[in-house]
């Protein structure tokens, strides 16, 4: 073998070593893609799945989001209603006030009328009896005139001395009013208290899930809490699919979440994550 055909045989035997290094090196770092994304690799869900999950959650959290603005919603008619309620109140007693003030001008005016009348009377009677002995008898008319023109005025003087206490009244109730819508519109805003929440205690009729369970204290986490009117020792049903499954009753409450008490003798099933709960009537 010449030089030439040795130097070709080395060259040929460097090229197959570093060939076989790059298919080892290739084979290494070779992925199954389409384990990824169906099975997983490593102990990890796939991406197909992982999409579906994050779909889900995406999907719940929606549906939440709606039911919080539908009873935002509701919530904020009933305290138009109320403060409207109120309005109408405050303006029939506005208008009543306006009517005894008007009443009140009306019965100045008459009485500034007949006190004039009897002063001119007095006058009249006063000159008639110092220039003829002889109208006696007139100014004697005259006199049960003023009499009975006198007892008029004072009859008309206790009718707007009783109507000014009815005004006077009338605008400390107006005061007290105003004060107490104002004081009820500060009192529902802080509170948030719902006014179509029933009062004997019952619970609104409302509607959520179950978000987690510890069975082993026999409590689960629902999705309705103190502002959907939920309070401690209300009912809660348990359905899935529309298939009654058991009864709780709320041991805790939050304001969006609630923690209750799984009542074993009601329990028709195993319940389960995201199973629904409706408010009920014990």
């Amino acid at each position: 073998m010449t030089l030439l055909g040795k130097s070709f045989t080395v060259v040929i035997f460097v090229l197959s070593a570093v060939f076989m290094v790059l298919a080892l090196a290739v084979n290494a770092s070779h992925r199954n893609w389409r384990d990824v994304v169906l099975t997983g690799v490593d102990g990890k869900p796939g991406l197909k799945e992982q999409i579906e999950q994050e779909t889900r959650v995406n999907r719940e959290l929606r549906e939440s989001k709606n039911e919080m603005q539908n009873d935002l919603n509701r919530e904020q008619a009933a305290r138009r209603t109320a403060l409207a309620s109120l309005q109408t109140q405050l303006d029939q007693l506005k208008d009543e006030l306006e009517k005894t003030q008007r009443a009140e001008e009306q019965q100045k005016t008459k009485n500034t009328v007949l006190e004039q009348s009897v002063n001119s009377q007095s006058q009249t009677l006063t000159i008639l009896t110092r220039d003829n002995e002889t109208l006696r008898e007139q100014i004697k008319t005259e006199q049960e005139s003023r009499d009975k023109l006198f007892t008029e005025t004072l009859a008309l003087t206790d009718q707007m001395n009783r109507l000014r206490g009815f005004k006077q009244d009338l605008e400390v109730r107006n005061q007290q009013l105003i004060a107490q819508a104002t004081r009820y519109k500060e009192v529902m805003t802080s509170k948030g208290i719902d006014v179509n929440e029933p009062l004997d205690g019952a619970p609104p009729d409302r509607n959520g899930n179950i978000l987690q369970i510890d069975r082993p204290s026999s409590l689960v986490l629902v999705s309705i809490g103190y502002d959907e009117g939920l309070r401690k020792g209300h009912l809660l049903a348990v359905t899935r699919n529309g298939r009654y499954m058991g009864k709780l009753k709320v041991r805790n409450t939050e304001p969006d979440r609630s923690v209750a008490e799984i009542l074993d003798d009601y329990s028709e099933g195993i319940l389960q994550e995201g199973d629904r709960v409706d408010t009920t009537i014990e």
